[in-house]
């Protein structure tokens, strides 16, 4: 058997629900690059938050099991202006680089039949190897004109599962 074509969906769809729902507790504006539009009322947001998600990279490890592999980071954007508090965006990054350095449940969220948005197949673990921690970088001031500033949090993760959706252990 290959792999299982939900795989994508579920993936992608519980880590974009968790890091919206974050984003929405950081009270950020958020888009999800490949869900949401970039809105007027989004771009010009004095702090705002882009998500992106690549993956899954699958991997046979024998027969009927895989390694997923995915990566996903989180560009903030912040625009310099005067009384404004310019740690407050920090105190986001620092809440999604907690919440990224943590397991996330892998749910079956769509409306495919045998989806079920209650059931967890399995949970991506970041990885930890040397390099492969999760990172938050600094890019400093990137447009002089508009005066906005830029950081990430970049992490990666591995799932095990079977090709019928159980977890691997």
């Amino acid at each position: 058997m290959s792999v299982n074509p939900n795989w994508t969906r579920w993936v992608f769809a519980s880590l974009a629900t968790m890091l919206k729902s974050l984003a929405k507790e950081c009270q950020l504006p958020c888009l999800v690059e490949g869900l949401d539009e970039r809105t007027t009322a989004f771009m010009e947001a004095t702090d705002r938050v882009e998500i992106r998600i690549t993956g899954p990279f699958t991997r046979d490890l024998s027969n009927n099991y895989y390694e997923l592999g995915v990566d996903a980071n989180a560009l903030f954007i912040s625009r310099y202006e005067d009384g404004k508090n310019k740690y407050a965006i920090l105190d986001a990054i620092g809440k999604f680089q907690a919440a990224l350095d943590a397991p996330i449940p892998i749910f079956k969220y769509g409306s495919e039949p045998g989806d079920d948005e209650t059931v967890c197949i399995g949970v991506m673990e970041p990885r930890k190897n040397r390099g492969e921690a999760v990172r938050v970088m600094h890019f400093g001031q990137a447009d002089l004109t508009n005066r906005i500033k830029q950081s990430l949090v970049d992490a990666r993760y591995l799932l095990y599962l079977s090709n019928d959706g159980q977890p691997y252990v």
